[in-house]
């Protein structure tokens, strides 16, 4: 397996294309890492155009240390895809900067299922503090309320909470064949979720209780055809 820690910048304009002809003279299996600070697929528009055009012109690629994009990837044609324990696993950091973040978390990150997002358990907490909060229905929680996580005490079943759902998802995806179907349904479901925003902002009386992230947002318009070489037709 050839493991490739790459800037996201890669992903953009004529880059891509350099990129996808190293990768594809590569012999064996590959696997890419995105560099960059916080997300690196939400710093410009067309990252997520370009890594759907490496998976699809590039056959065998793995996404590893990923986020929400394991998922887009494997509904791409992705070999494989890793999403990433903690926010520092979801990506890597260029060489010699160090990693951003918004300060030592004093509750876990808690996946919130239909606004598809992780949230801090404490944030979960304070946004449902004056009305019920939704309850979740996975394999690991029994009916649990999502507000119901708010310190590091709370760890464990959170983690626990997050892989459960993940792994619905995951059995869901794999479910459908290879190709349109598995695509339309992550775009279906990366929609379903942006809408759910402003539904749950005004059950809450909180306009912009939760913002929706760049990244899903990018996913729900990002075109379900199959990508093509830059002046060529989709399928």
């Amino acid at each position: 397996m050839l493991a490739l820690p790459i800037d996201v910048g890669w992903l953009r304009g004529d880059s891509v294309g350099h990129l996808i002809e190293e990768l594809g003279g590569a012999p064996g299996p590959k696997a890419v890492m995105l560099g960059g600070q916080l997300d690196p697929l939400a710093s410009f528009p067309e990252a997520l155009t370009g890594l759907a055009r490496v998976l699809a012109q590039v056959p065998g690629t793995a996404l590893l240390r990923a986020d929400l994009a394991a998922f887009g990837a494997l509904a791409r044609g992705a070999a494989f895809a890793g999403f990433g324990l903690s926010g520092r696993l979801r990506h890597t950091v260029p060489p010699g900067e160090p990693a951003r973040s918004s300060g030592f978390a004093t509750s876990p990150a808690v996946l919130f299922p239909e606004l598809m997002a992780l949230f801090l358990g404490k944030t979960l907490a304070r946004r449902f503090a004056a009305t019920h909060a939704p309850v979740c229905e996975c394999a690991a929680c029994g009916q649990r309320p999502l507000d119901s996580f708010p310190s590091n005490r709370d760890g464990r079943p959170a983690a626990q909470h997050n892989t459960a759902v993940l792994m619905s998802w995951q059995r869901t995806l794999q479910n459908l064949a290879a190709g349109p179907d598995r695509r339309r349904w992550w775009q279906e479901r990366c929609r379903t979720a942006v809408d759910r925003y402003p539904l749950v902002n005004a059950a809450i009386r909180q306009p912009n209780g939760f913002k929706v992230q760049p990244q899903l947002l990018r996913w729900s318009l990002l075109d379900a055809a199959p990508s093509a070489p830059a002046g060529a037709g989709a399928d």
